[in-house]
C-alpha cells in the first residue's frame, strides 16, 4: 500500500466541488482518482471515499478514515471517478446527539476498508447528481442527503466512548460544559478568559483541547453556533432577519449577511427564498 501524500499532485483540482454550493454539514468533491483527492489539512476530519472504477454493480469499493489517521491507498488504479466526502467530528457528534444514537459519553466513526454497502454508494450517487447539476435541488434537499448519509454511518459504522473519570474524558465533559453555555448564550461574545474559566482551565490549553475535540477555535465554534439557530429562525418564518441577526448576536444585519454568507455560500435572504414555499414571505 501506497501513503497519499507521496502520489498527491499540489496543483491538483477536483472535477466537481461542493465548497460553493452552502452545504455547511459536509463538504463533497470529485475527482478522477484517489491520488489526486488528499492533501495534508490541519483540521480533522472524517474521510469517507466511494472509488468506482465501472458502471455496474459491485464495481466500487468504500473507505471510511477516522480522524488523524495516516492514509493509505489500497484502491486500484483503474478509475472511473472518485467521490471523497469529508465531515468535520463536531457535526458527527451533533447529528448523532440530535439524532439519539448519543445521550452520553462521545461518539467516533470506525475505520473500514474495502466496504461494500449499496445504500451508502446510493446516497454518494445522489449527493454526485446534485453536484452536476450545481445544486439545483436546493439546501433542504442538500442538508437532507447530508442528514442521511451521517445518520447511515453512525448506524452501521460508529463506536460510542462511554464516560470514564480519566483526565481526557474529563477534559470532554468540562467542553460540552461550555458548548452547552454557548448554545444558551448566543448573544454574548464572552471572553476566552471566561470560557476557560467555566471549563477549568488555563486560556491556552482551552483552546487546544477545544479544537482537538470539535475541529475548531471557541470562536468559529460560537459562529456556527449562531448561523445554525438563524437558519431555524429563518425556517420558521416567524422572525425577520434585522431581529434574527440580534437574537443570536450579531452587530447588526450586514454582519449577519456577511458571516452567514462566508459560513454557507448563502445570503439569508437566498437561504430563506430557497427554503420557502413562498418566496419574500421572509421579512428584511
Amino acid at each position: 500500500m501506497k501513503n497519499f501524500t507521496e502520489t498527491v499532485s499540489t496543483t491538483s483540482q477536483p472535477v466537481l466541488a461542493s465548497d460553493n454550493l452552502g452545504w455547511d454539514k459536509l463538504k463533497v468533491s470529485q475527482w478522477y482518482s484517489p491520488q489526486q483527492a488528499f492533501s495534508p489539512s490541519p483540521e480533522p476530519k472524517y474521510l469517507v471515499g466511494i472509488h468506482c472504477t465501472a458502471y455496474y454493480e459491485n464495481y466500487y469499493t468504500i473507505h471510511i478514515t477516522p480522524c488523524n489517521e495516516s492514509l493509505l491507498c489500497p484502491w486500484g488504479k483503474t478509475s472511473l471517478y472518485f467521490l471523497n466526502i469529508e465531515i468535520t467530528p463536531s457535526v458527527i457528534e451533533e447529528v448523532a446527539r440530535e439524532s439519539g444514537f448519543l445521550t452520553e459519553g462521545h461518539i467516533q466513526l470506525d475505520r473500514k476498508f474495502h466496504v461494500k454497502d449499496s445504500k451508502l454508494l446510493q446516497l454518494g450517487l445522489w449527493m454526485l447528481e446534485e453536484l452536476q447539476n450545481g445544486g439545483a435541488k436546493g439546501k433542504i434537499y442538500s442538508d437532507s442527503l447530508s442528514n442521511m448519509l451521517i445518520i447511515h454511518l453512525l448506524q452501521h459504522y460508529s463506536s460510542v466512548i462511554p464516560q470514564h473519570s480519566s483526565g481526557k474524558t474529563l477534559a470532554n465533559q468540562e467542553i460540552f460544559r461550555v458548548i452547552q453555555y454557548m448554545r444558551e448564550n448566543l448573544e454574548e461574545d464572552a471572553p476566552l478568559t471566561e470560557l476557560a474559566a467555566k471549563a477549568n482551565m488555563s486560556q491556552s490549553h482551552f483552546i487546544r483541547v477545544f479544537k482537538q475535540q470539535t475541529g475548531y477555535t471557541p470562536h468559529h465554534y460560537l459562529i456556527r453556533l449562531r448561523i445554525e439557530r438563524s437558519k431555524f429562525l429563518i425556517r420558521s418564518g416567524k422572525v425577520g432577519l434585522k431581529e434574527i441577526a440580534a437574537q443570536v448576536g450579531f452587530a447588526d444585519q450586514g454582519h449577519f449577511t456577511r458571516v452567514f454568507k462566508r459560513e454557507t455560500g448563502l445570503t439569508p435572504k437566498l437561504y430563506a427564498y430557497q427554503i420557502s414555499a413562498k418566496p419574500g414571505s421572509v421579512s428584511e
